[in-house]
């Protein structure tokens, strides 16, 4: 009985617009992924390229303004180094530079062991003499860090006054002259205060901020963002660039140029949000762009899943229609792909497989036909082991088909015992209702008493009178008279059976006596045919083999046929020490199956032996 299938699961046509939007999918979520990730690195990297130049230019900038002015100061150096104290060249040149607001010179006293104020400039009246004192305890530092470099800049209020310290020693390092300019630089402070995306900062090596945006002079630069260009490792690095994360959490974009004078440097921050504004703009127009693409790709997906499904769909009742018996169905598909191909195999197969079905059954009822026609059949041979008088008979058959075209018989007519052995030309059906009729005919001839030619006559009549000359039959026949040991014979074309006597010695080859007196025509062949016959003694011991020429046809796996020759050396090998009857159907069985190898009979196959047991 047949079982109808059932769907489960998800549906084809989903399962296809699944995978023509999620490959799209996919495929634009990984490219929108490296797209921004690369726009982001190069973003990354032109803002820290555009940084860098910024802090670059701010540097070489501050450094110009500040080694003007100290182009513009060194004559007053010179003129205190030289003099003990500044002349009246040294006040026009400082009253002629508005940014000048005071210089102070200081000298190491051996005996103090300190620096103590020489002499000084001012523009406002006791201006210098406040912020002495009012450095009073900073100065001392500031003389300290002089030992370590010969000038530092410094910021002590924290607006746009620098207080540059210049160290000068002469050549016998017994006097050392620090000179404090404070210089008012409000051009400078504004172009660090000035609001943008984009934070200078003018700093020292230790971090201090001495310009730069409102509310942050004179903090450390540490606390507004790290600052690993500090480290002394990296003190010697003239520009660079790195990415932080300030104390409120926001990632920062930090360059730095050294303004090559004293320890100062320029440092540029921009808020890394800010920077990458673009990269969002990019992100939100990629994505309207993808959700556009994206819808596009589904409509697209389901008008072509919708086309091809349809067409699946209606393979899928047909096989359904199919499972449950229905051969005659077919499928109505016009298109030229692959699918209309599938379809137009599909109705190829029904009809193909409903006409296989109709052989079927056909062959069913043939071979139901056929096995019963072989059931009959083997009524017609007689048992496989006999004695009759003295005669021991034994015999194998095998037919090639479910009918076979041999037939072998024996028999005992009043005082003689008739063998009979016959071929009908190939095999199957047709050479089996042969057989019959040679066995119809032998039930009546066997009690005619009449001679082995005779009745190949009348068995030729019946052959001739069934097949109409169309199918033929090789044919054996003898008689044996026991009480006069004579053998007689009629051959109509069949092999010749072999004439075994018993020796002194093991039998050979040339011991095969070929019963070939006598041949005639064969059955079937025409009606009118005269058979001649000839006769032998059978003495006792004697052993005569009948058999058909499909013995010689039988083939091994390597196609190789058995042929004459094996077939002899099998029959003497069999028969070396004289055996019975059925020890030597048996032995020569044997061989026969160990050549063969479980291989298809090409040819019907069929022999038996007789023996005379009567001793005298």
């Amino acid at each position: 009985m047949l079982r109808t299938v059932k769907k489960s699961g998800i549906s084809i046509r989903y399962k296809i617009l699944m995978l023509l939007t999620l490959i799209p999918l996919l495929t634009l979520s990984i490219y929108l992924v490296l797209a921004v990730q690369i726009f982001e690195k190069d973003k990354v990297a032109y803002v820290f390229d555009s940084s860098s130049n910024v802090s670059g230019a701010m540097a070489s900038q501050s450094k110009a303004q500040f080694n003007s002015l100290l182009s513009e100061v060194k004559p007053i150096f010179q003129d205190f180094l030289t003099n003990g104290d500044f002349t009246g060249s040294s006040n026009s040149i400082f009253n002629g530079d508005g940014s000048l607001e005071g210089l102070v010179a200081f000298q190491y006293r051996g005996t103090s062991k300190k620096f103590e104020r020489m002499a000084f400039l001012e523009k406002t009246p006791r201006s210098v003499e406040g912020i002495v004192l009012g450095l009073e305890k900073t100065l001392p530092d500031y003389f300290s860090e002089l030992e370590k470099s010969p000038r530092i800049v410094k910021a002590p209020y924290r607006d746009d006054r620098l207080f540059i310290f210049e160290k000068v020693q002469d050549s016998k390092e017994s006097n050392v002259t620090v000179f404090m300019i404070i210089v008012r630089l409000s051009e400078l402070s504004e172009m660090y205060k000035a609001e943008s995306s984009q934070k200078l900062y003018l700093i020292t090596q230790e971090g201090t901020i001495l310009f730069g945006p409102l509310n942050t002079l004179g903090l450390g630069i540490q606390t507004l963002f790290p600052a690993h260009f500090l480290d002394k490792t990296t003190t010697k690095v003239a520009q660079g660039a790195e990415a932080v994360t300030d104390q409120a959490g926001v990632d920062r974009l930090v360059s730095y140029s050294r303004a090559g004078f004293g320890d100062l440097l320029v440092v540029s921050s921009v808020d890394k949000k800010q920077a990458l504004g673009a990269v969002d703009i990019l992100i939100r127009k990629s994505l309207m762009f993808f959700g556009v693409l994206i819808s596009i790709t589904i409509i697209i997906s389901l008008l072509a899943s919708n086309s091809l499904t349809s067409s699946l769909t209606s393979l899928f009742h047909a096989t359904k229609k199919v499972s449950e018996g229905d051969f005659n169905i077919r499928v109505a598909v016009n298109s030229k792909d692959e699918i209309g191909a599938l379809a137009d195999n599909f109705n190829l197969m029904a009809a193909e497989v409903s006409r296989l079905l109709d052989e079927t059954a056909q062959k069913v009822r043939m071979e139901s036909e056929l096995q019963t026609a072989k059931t009959v059949q083997e009524t017609l041979f007689p048992e496989t082991q006999a004695k009759i008088g003295p005669l021991s008979i034994a015999g194998f058959y095998e037919p090639a088909s479910e009918c076979g075209g041999d037939w072998w018989h024996y028999c005992q007519a009043g005082r003689k015992i008739l063998l009979w052995i016959g071929d009908a030309t190939g095999h199957g059906a047709p050479a089996a209702l042969i057989t019959s009729a040679a066995k119809s005919a032998s039930t009546i001839i066997e009690r005619l008493n009449i001679t082995p030619a005779q009745a190949l006559e009348l068995l030729n009549k019946s052959i001739y009178d069934v097949s109409k000359g169309r199918i033929m039959m090789t044919f054996f026949l003898a008689a044996y008279d026991p009480e006069t040991k004579v053998l007689s014979y009629a051959n109509a074309s069949h092999e010749a059976p072999f004439l075994i006597k018993k020796g002194s010695s093991p039998l050979k080859k040339k011991d095969l006596i070929p019963l070939n007196e006598v041949n005639n025509p064969r059955l079937g062949q025409d009606r009118e045919t005269k058979y001649k016959q000839t006769t032998i003694n059978l003495d006792p011991e004697d052993m005569v083999l009948f058999y058909t020429d499909g013995i010689a046809e039988i083939q091994n796996k390597m196609k190789m046929s058995w042929g004459e020759r094996d077939f002899l050396k099998a029959v003497v090998s069999a028969n070396k020490d004289y055996p019975t009857a059925q020890e030597f159907v048996a032995r020569l069985t044997q061989m026969i199956q160990d050549h063969r190898q479980g291989e298809i009979l090409i040819d019907d196959v069929t022999f038996f032996v007789v023996k005379n047991d009567l001793n005298v």
